[in-house]
């Protein structure tokens, strides 16, 4: 009898002692990197995935922009890596390349809220290798033309459609003082790649043809293309080089009556240069063959190592709800990624919105390589020489290929 107490006793000992083990361990943390602004109020919508998931603990850590990309690295080295990350659209084929992401296919096809479906192609195309999926696209940042209305107006013209306008109707804008010292430019266009690569793309080119391979620096589409580029410059259309002038300051003073950029750029001209609201708006890319634009944001990749993958997936649905990815955009102001998202009120009814909606069909990405960003510095450097030096573009654009070959080797 009494070992039977004894044994009872034990039992329930045993079973006491375990639940308060579970009840200690508080179910299951799921650790979350995010950058930026992101990472500082992505917190904020954490609390609505608590109510369906109240047991589940979520650490954030908020990562700056400038520090990001070294401590991923690190990471991925050390085998210290979060269950999910926020990353760039230009980093996921370095990491793709490290073996460090989870291939996302199987969680796709039982999933009722994921659907590749449900995202612009230029936006999916940054997490696709070799067919797979690796990311999920979080928000989107597209370029478009942003123009001083009012300035417009007083010149006489409308935002350039084409080309062709682009010339006729910066001519218009530029002015010139009697000394022929420039006065203020139709444009301001950097010599960086997410400025160039659109003219680019716009003409049908490519740097690098990635189902052949093929480097295609050289070909007629990237030479027009990057002979147009020139032509804005050398015509005093935008600045040869940086003037060393903030960007929203020469915006508000009419110095730059247009420049191309992402939809951050709202808010910053609203709090920065009040006194223009209502005398600006945006506009398409110009057409050659297309409107090509560049798309960029960022992507929620869950990583190999990860021991909460089903959770970490759980959370990315989530975000991917169009009710979540409006309310994302409230408190952001970072576009959709999902299409559904769109056909709420605040983006059907808002002007704006609507030619950042209508340019993401025509945007894309830069080729998905790990080798990217040594090669867009070769790109800025030939056409700097070409600009600034004076070298002959058939020239410059045959060594680009030569250093581009040598990259890719």
């Amino acid at each position: 009898m009494k070992n039977k107490i004894y044994v009872c006793s034990l039992l329930i000992f045993l079973t006491v002692f375990s639940s308060c083990g579970k009840k200690q361990s508080g179910g299951k943390k799921l650790v979350i990197w995010a950058m930026g602004e992101e990472g500082l109020r992505l917190e904020q919508v954490v609390p609505l995935f608590k109510k369906e998931n109240p047991d589940v603990e979520i650490e954030i850590q908020q990562i700056p922009w400038s520090a990001a990309h070294e401590k991923l690295v690190t990471a991925v080295a050390g085998d210290v890596l979060p269950d999910i990350s926020q990353l760039g659209t230009t980093w996921m084929s370095e990491f793709y390349t490290m073996g460090a992401l989870e291939n996302l296919d199987e969680y796709i096809k039982s999933s009722q809220i994921v659907n590749t479906k449900n995202y612009f192609k230029g936006s999916l195309e940054t997490c696709l290798f070799d067919d797979k999926i690796y990311g999920i696209p979080w928000y989107v940042d597209v370029r478009v033309l942003f123009y001083r209305k009012d300035l417009y107006e007083k010149f006489g013209v409308e935002p350039p459609k084409n080309w062709e306008e682009m010339v006729s109707v910066g001519k218009k804008l530029t002015e010139v003082g009697k000394d022929g010292k420039i006065l203020s430019y139709a444009y301001t266009i950097s010599i960086h790649w997410q400025e160039i690569c659109p003219f680019i793309w716009q003409n049908n080119g490519e740097i690098i043809d990635l189902k052949t391979k093929e480097i295609k620096v050289t070909s007629p589409e990237v030479k027009e293309a990057i002979k147009f580029f020139v032509k804005l410059k050398k015509e005093n259309l935008c600045p040869t080089t940086a003037l060393g002038v903030d960007l929203v300051y020469a915006f508000r003073i009419g110095q730059y009556k247009s420049f191309f950029s992402g939809p951050y750029m709202i808010e910053i001209l609203k709090k920065q240069a009040p006194e223009i609201d209502g005398k600006w708006s945006v506009a398409l890319m110009p057409k050659k063959k297309t409107r090509t634009s560049f798309v960029g944001g960022s992507n929620l990749v869950i990583f190999k190592k990860s021991k909460n993958k089903e959770l970490a997936w759980k959370f990315i649905e989530f975000l991917s709800r169009p009710e979540i990815q409006v309310e994302w955009y409230k408190i952001t102001s970072d576009l959709p990624a999902v299409r559904a998202a769109w056909e709420n009120e605040i983006f059907v009814n808002n002007s704006m919105l609507k030619v950042f909606r209508e340019q993401l069909e025509d945007a894309k990405s830069p080729p998905n390589i790990p080798e990217w960003e040594q090669i867009a510095e070769v790109l800025h450097q030939k056409v700097e020489e070409i600009i600034v030096g004076g070298k002959d573009i058939d020239l410059a654009l045959k060594e680009a290929e030569e250093k581009i070959r040598s990259i890719l080797k």
